[in-house]
């Protein structure tokens, strides 16, 4: 693969993590599977920053999980780098594995390692191991290279199947998690105007945030004009204004059947808003059949 021809696409974790599978799922979406290099990084806001950089063309952060909620880091941080826009989102099943060495014996267990909401994911599989003791890591396939890096039989991370397949360790344990409909929803990000390989077709979902009137009504007013436009609000959710207390930003995800009102959907926000900005218009994920 040239250089030049490459698709690098920031992702926070290590290699075999959750939105490592998404960027993989996102280069086969759109047919680019040979042409995408995944670049780890620690933290959500490297992801951002290797965008604006131009190190890398996308992104792909997890935006919420069916069990937990929204991730509003990076709700912030989508608010926050107006450059920054979604032009695709993807569905992944969350399967959490106990993942270690083949002759690990279970009984023995000492430590068991994973990022902490996947621990939290967890906890009715933890409690069967009583005597070993949860550590945080920072990140769910991290934690499986850390236990290969140990070389010790007493410890386990907890992780997706992906992390084995990247490591070559065993899965002891399989669809651990306490919900088996754990799911989380990843944006793909890039800079405005910049390349969009996953081009948008009616349907259309657009994400926005806004900020209104602090006043009777205004919030109902907005959502009141979106619904004579016959939109669909699939996701509202409120995050402080630290610089204001006790006021309010908005997010949400409006879901629009036809093309046509897309421009309609965009002036209202406006109108209606002391400020806003379109996180991103996309096409809404749609299942393998």
């Amino acid at each position: 693969m040239a250089e030049d021809s490459a698709l690098k696409i920031g992702y926070q974790g290590a290699p075999g993590a959750f939105s490592h599978r998404a960027v993989k799922i996102f280069a086969e979406q759109i047919n680019r599977l040979d042409e995408v290099v995944p670049v780890s990084c620690k933290t959500f806001e490297e992801v951002f920053n290797r965008i604006l950089s131009g190190e890398c063309s996308h992104g792909v952060i997890p935006l919420e999980n069916s069990s937990v909620g929204s991730i509003v880091a990076n709700y912030d941080l989508l608010w926050k780098n107006q450059a920054i826009q979604i032009v695709a989102e993807i569905y992944l099943p969350i399967h959490h594995n106990l993942i270690g060495f083949s002759d690990t014996d279970l009984s023995k267990l000492t430590e068991i390692y994973s990022h902490p909401v996947a621990l939290d994911q967890c906890r009715s599989f933890l409690k069967e191991f009583g005597e070993a003791k949860a550590v945080t890591y920072w990140d769910t396939g991290a934690a499986v290279f850390h236990v290969k890096e140990t070389g010790e039989r007493t410890y386990a991370a907890i992780a997706g199947q992906f992390a084995a397949e990247e490591t070559g360790l065993t899965i002891l344990r399989a669809n651990i998690e306490d919900f088996s409909g754990n799911r989380t929803r990843f944006g793909v990000i890039t800079l405005v105007n910049g390349e969009n390989p996953a081009s948008p077709a009616a349907p259309v979902k657009i994400s926005c945030v806004v900020e209104i009137a602090h006043q009777p009504g205004a919030l109902a007013n907005l959502l009141r004009n979106l619904a004579i436009l016959g939109v669909n609000l699939t996701k509202i959710e409120s995050r402080p204004i630290p610089e204001t207390p006790w006021h309010y930003r908005f997010f949400l995800d409006i879901e629009v059947p036809f093309d046509e009102i897309v421009p309609a959907v965009a002036t209202t926000v406006g109108r209606l808003s002391e400020a806003h900005k379109i996180l991103g218009c996309y096409k809404p994920w749609q299942e393998a059949e």
